[in-house]
């Protein structure tokens, strides 16, 4: 296998071709990606407000495409609940609030998910032309992420006041839930990178694929303890941050939260390896883009 090393704008973008594989050379190449970690903060700032901007600037509703998404989901299975076609039991909430909050945390994880593939389509030109370290695309797609959610926060809040429901002190601990769907979403999306830019199927199935999973995650309805949805939702790796996030808000026992903690510990061994995925998949992957 070859490695591939693009050298600085300084030297006119040379593409220099060495016998060997980064990977040959293990703390090398963690060094490397440190160094273009580091430097990858300011362009990936430059680039989220670059995207933010464009995404909502010539938009009629403006911020509120950030929370179109759960607001319809959410009204949809409401009106479903109020006409008793869908019947949801044992829950001390609210069902507008209960299903609000699920809906919300669940696109999160979607946004997260749907992120890195995203990011690196959009900026086909740029990674053609010009070099720069790869990771201040990731960056970016996780601040646009983080963007929205803060819109959709922002709205949760308002509800939660019109609900007239009260949060405890567990709501220090909703950081949990964030960090979780952030970090699982964005470690499913990086690994699906270097497929997805070639196959733009990938971007499609996504779509539905999130969709068919939404109902396997208790964001409508209070997860089972039996049965055969019961054992799924239990297998779910999303189910925990959904369920823990209500518990958080509402002020109920926290029966998630080692589910929680030992997703969040999985998914940051895993970040690490997609990133070396991610990084020696790139020099291929804009080397077909060229072509």
């Amino acid at each position: 296998m070859l490695k591939q090393t693009r050298k600085r704008a300084q030297d006119g973008g040379t593409v220099v071709y060495a016998p060997g594989s980064p990977i040959v050379h293990p703390i090398q190449l963690l060094q490397n990606m440190l160094v273009d970690l580091r430097s990858s903060f300011q362009l990936a700032y430059r680039l989220t407000v670059r995207d933010i901007a464009a995404t909502y600037r010539q938009t009629a509703l403006g911020y509120l495409w950030a929370v179109l998404a759960p607001i319809v989901t959410s009204f949809t299975f409401i009106v479903l609940n109020k006409a008793n076609l869908i019947r949801v039991d044992n829950i001390s909430v609210p069902y507008p609030a209960f299903v609000f909050v699920g809906t919300i945390f669940w696109q999160l994880f979607v946004d997260a998910l749907n992120s890195p593939l995203k990011v690196v389509n959009l900026n086909r030109t740029m990674l053609s032309k010009i070099n720069f370290p790869k990771e201040a695309l990731i960056i970016s797609g996780f601040g646009q992420v983080l963007f929205s959610f803060t819109i959709k926060l922002i709205l949760l809040a308002c509800a939660m006041v019109a609900f007239n429901i009260q949060v405890g002190w567990t709501v220090i601990l909703l950081f949990l839930p964030i960090i979780g769907l952030l970090v699982v979403g964005t470690v499913i999306g990086m690994f699906l990178v270097p497929v997805g830019v070639l196959y733009q199927d990938i971007q499609q199935a996504l779509t539905y694929l999130t969709s068919a999973l939404m109902f396997f995650t208790p964001v409508l309805y209070p997860a089972p303890s039996e049965g055969v949805l019961g054992k799924i939702i239990g297998y779910n790796p999303i189910a925990p941050f959904v369920i823990i996030s209500r518990e958080i808000l509402f002020s109920l026992q926290l029966t998630q939260l080692r589910g929680t903690l030992v997703v969040i510990a999985v998914s940051m061994v895993l970040i690490l390896v997609v990133w070396i995925l991610y990084r020696l998949a790139m020099p291929v992957l804009i080397e077909r883009m060229e072509a």
